[in-house]
């Protein structure tokens, strides 16, 4: 994950007014140096989106190492910057079993959520350390799922696909030989693929309300989602300078190799310190990523102010070493011109600092830790101390509900199934979740 060694006077603000609201609610100070509070099963963001502005990268210069921020880019509205194209993080040590990305069937909403409960509201720690930081010949292959996409990675849905031209095709191609998957894509005119299994998700016949799965993982096999990690110029995709090191690259079935394309992860457990990424599989084309790093597999991420992120995973212990970010794992967010650019390193190559956004989803702050916290770092700030309890020997599913219409984002433990929709009832049920308030300012 990225951080900052600025502070700003709304931030120290903030811890002050916070170490009153500890000593009040039933929070304690940890050995680690944090302040955690009461376990939940749902943290919801409220008031998530604001007016301002942050700096782009606009050049990387390989002979003086340096990195230009010439471009201001403003933002306002409801989730802002959120709502803009994001990436999803995953640090071991970790197990993904599912993920998922889901958009509404239609503009509209009727989506409500009654009052949160409040037991531990804005109580933001004093120390809050973020340190995101076998050969079988092919015989056949099965495309399992065929969804169209526009040029920013969202679902078309409905009859839009049938007068279309310049959507995109995204079809999972499964290696049934080997369990690896490639995300290809293709330009055409039709819904779907005459050749798909009766695996393919249908995005046409769904009721008002509904929601939609664009994109969907589960080991060894996945649906517009493409996963990357740092291993730039080390297996035929990205590339590797003195100057700013690795860049992003496909990653390999086993989710720390390079690849030289696109493949589905394997049932594969990450260590300690090892991460690896998700964008869509839409590809940047001309300039509708904004500058990233040449020579690079670029990707948009995910983006809208109505959205829904869903996970399985699993966090087991891993205390068999010392190294930095030992038994520390984490799932977050970034807006996805960072990585395409430089998630680590020199501050002017990425837009983080400047306050592009990012969102820790659930995030172990100390080794060992088996209590996970969310918090927002952009213009705004904040999350809750209370904690979800880490899934150490068993899985947890989880959504992440970015609801435009009364700016809220909701971080909720779930029980349901990930199916090629969702109802609107059980996203209601979902956004109706009492849990704990962290009320950005």
């Amino acid at each position: 994950m990225k951080f900052s060694k600025r502070t700003s006077l709304l931030s120290a603000l903030t811890v002050l007014t916070s170490l009153s609201a500890t000593a009040s609610a039933d929070c304690s100070l940890s050995s680690d140096g944090n302040y955690y509070c009461a376990q939940t099963d749902a943290v919801i963001y409220s008031n998530v989106g604001f007016s301002g502005s942050y700096l782009d990268v606009t050049n990387m210069d390989e002979s003086s190492c340096a990195c230009t921020q010439g471009s201001s880019t403003s933002f306002s509205g409801s989730l802002a910057p959120l709502d803009d194209e994001v990436s999803i993080h995953f640090r071991g040590p970790l197990n993904l079993k599912q993920f998922g990305v889901y958009y509404p069937s239609s503009s509209s909403s009727s989506l409500k959520k009654r009052d949160v409960e409040e037991p531990c509201e804005e109580v933001v720690s004093t120390k809050i350390q973020h340190k995101h930081r076998r050969d079988v010949a092919v015989e056949y292959v099965e495309i399992t799922s065929t969804v169209w996409v526009d040029s920013n990675g969202n679902p078309v849905t409905g009859d839009a696909t049938a007068s279309a031209t310049s959507y995109t095709q995204v079809n999972t191609v499964v290696n049934q030989a080997t369990g690896t998957a490639a995300a290809a894509t293709t330009k055409g005119t039709t819904a779907t693929s005459a050749g798909a299994s009766s695996a393919s998700t249908s995005v046409g016949s769904v009721s008002s309300g509904d929601w939609v799965r664009g994109s969907y993982f589960t080991p060894g096999s996945t649906t517009n989602c493409t996963f990357m990690n740092h291993m730039g110029g080390s297996a035929g995709s990205g590339v590797w300078s003195s100057c700013f090191g690795n860049s992003i690259s496909y990653a390999a079935a086993d989710g720390i190799s390079g690849a030289s394309s696109a493949y589905a992860l394997d049932d594969i457990t990450l260590k300690s310190g090892e991460e690896y990424m998700i964008f869509s599989g839409a590809e940047c084309s001309g300039n509708d990523c904004g500058y990233y790093r040449e020579n690079i597999p670029a990707y948009h991420g995910f983006s809208g102010k109505d959205k829904i992120f869903v996970f399985e995973f699993q966090m087991p212990s891993d205390t068999d070493g010392s190294g930095y970010n030992q038994d520390m794992p984490a799932i977050w967010l970034l807006n996805a011109k960072i990585p395409r650019t430089l998630q680590y390193g020199n501050a002017d190559c990425s837009c983080w600092e400047s306050g592009c956004g990012e969102m820790d989803l659930f995030e172990i702050l100390s080794a060992g830790s088996d209590k996970l916290i969310s918090h927002v770092h952009d213009g705004q700030g904040g999350g809750s101390q209370d904690y979800f309890q880490r899934p150490v020997s068993s899985t947890l599913k989880a959504a992440v509900i970015f609801h435009g219409e009364d700016q809220t984002i909701h971080v909720v433990e779930v029980n349901d199934d990930f199916g090629s929709t969702l109802s609107s009832s059980t996203v209601s049920g979902w956004l109706n979740q009492a849990g704990s308030a962290a009320a950005l300012p």
